[in-house]
Protein backbone atom coordinates (compact mmCIF):
# COMPACT_ATOMS: atom_id res chain seq x y z
CA UNK A 1 0.00 0.00 0.00
CA UNK A 2 1.31 3.17 -1.10
CA UNK A 3 0.13 6.87 0.15
CA UNK A 4 -1.24 9.31 -1.72
CA UNK A 5 1.66 12.05 -1.95
CA UNK A 6 3.81 8.76 -3.07
CA UNK A 7 2.45 8.24 -6.00
CA UNK A 8 3.40 10.86 -8.05
CA UNK A 9 7.00 10.44 -6.99
CA UNK A 10 7.18 6.73 -7.31
CA UNK A 11 5.12 7.73 -11.11
CA UNK A 12 7.88 10.02 -12.00
CA UNK A 13 10.97 7.69 -11.18
CA UNK A 14 9.49 4.88 -12.67
CA UNK A 15 11.11 3.37 -15.97
CA UNK A 16 8.10 2.83 -17.67
CA UNK A 17 5.52 5.54 -18.86
CA UNK A 18 2.15 4.17 -18.06
CA UNK A 19 2.71 1.91 -15.60
CA UNK A 20 -0.59 1.90 -13.24
CA UNK A 21 0.61 0.63 -9.42
CA UNK A 22 -1.36 -2.10 -8.03
CA UNK A 23 -4.26 -2.24 -5.86
CA UNK A 24 -3.83 -4.32 -2.46
CA UNK A 25 -7.40 -5.90 -1.12
CA UNK A 26 -7.00 -7.48 2.18
CA UNK A 27 -9.61 -10.00 3.03
CA UNK A 28 -9.39 -10.92 6.86
CA UNK A 29 -11.32 -13.38 8.44
CA UNK A 30 -11.73 -12.49 12.64
CA UNK A 31 -13.35 -14.08 15.18
CA UNK A 32 -16.55 -12.32 16.61
CA UNK A 33 -15.14 -11.39 20.08
CA UNK A 34 -12.26 -9.68 17.96
CA UNK A 35 -14.17 -8.25 15.42
CA UNK A 36 -16.29 -6.60 18.08
CA UNK A 37 -13.07 -5.06 19.29
CA UNK A 38 -11.81 -3.58 16.41
CA UNK A 39 -15.21 -2.41 15.31
CA UNK A 40 -15.61 -4.11 12.44
CA UNK A 41 -19.02 -5.39 13.96
CA UNK A 42 -21.74 -4.11 16.16
CA UNK A 43 -22.64 -5.34 19.34
CA UNK A 44 -25.96 -6.92 19.30
CA UNK A 45 -28.43 -8.34 22.17
CA UNK A 46 -29.05 -12.14 22.60
CA UNK A 47 -32.17 -12.25 20.78
CA UNK A 48 -30.99 -10.03 18.14
CA UNK A 49 -27.44 -12.51 17.42
CA UNK A 50 -30.12 -14.83 16.39
CA UNK A 51 -30.93 -13.26 13.13
CA UNK A 52 -29.19 -14.30 10.55
CA UNK A 53 -30.42 -12.46 7.55
CA UNK A 54 -28.54 -9.95 6.43
CA UNK A 55 -29.12 -6.27 7.29
CA UNK A 56 -31.14 -4.35 4.84
CA UNK A 57 -29.35 -2.53 1.99
CA UNK A 58 -29.84 0.99 1.65
CA UNK A 59 -32.13 1.76 -1.86
CA UNK A 60 -31.53 4.90 -3.51
CA UNK A 61 -34.34 6.91 -5.78
CA UNK A 62 -33.69 9.71 -7.65
CA UNK A 63 -30.48 9.99 -6.21
CA UNK A 64 -31.83 10.24 -2.67
CA UNK A 65 -31.66 7.22 0.31
CA UNK A 66 -34.77 5.49 0.32
CA UNK A 67 -35.91 3.35 4.09
CA UNK A 68 -36.81 -0.13 2.69
CA UNK A 69 -39.76 0.27 5.25
CA UNK A 70 -40.53 3.41 4.64
CA UNK A 71 -41.21 2.72 0.91
CA UNK A 72 -43.13 -0.36 1.33
CA UNK A 73 -45.43 1.25 3.24
CA UNK A 74 -45.89 4.04 0.69
CA UNK A 75 -46.39 1.14 -2.05
CA UNK A 76 -49.09 -0.07 0.23
CA UNK A 77 -50.83 3.08 0.93
CA UNK A 78 -50.69 4.46 -2.88
CA UNK A 79 -52.25 0.71 -3.55
CA UNK A 80 -55.00 0.89 -1.40
CA UNK A 81 -55.74 4.03 -2.87
CA UNK A 82 -55.93 3.03 -6.42
CA UNK A 83 -58.29 0.77 -5.40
Amino acid sequence: MIESAAVRDIGDASVYQEYVIPKMYLKIAYCVSCAIHSHVVRVRSHQGRRNRAPPPRVRYKDGKKVNPAVAAAEDAKAAAAAT
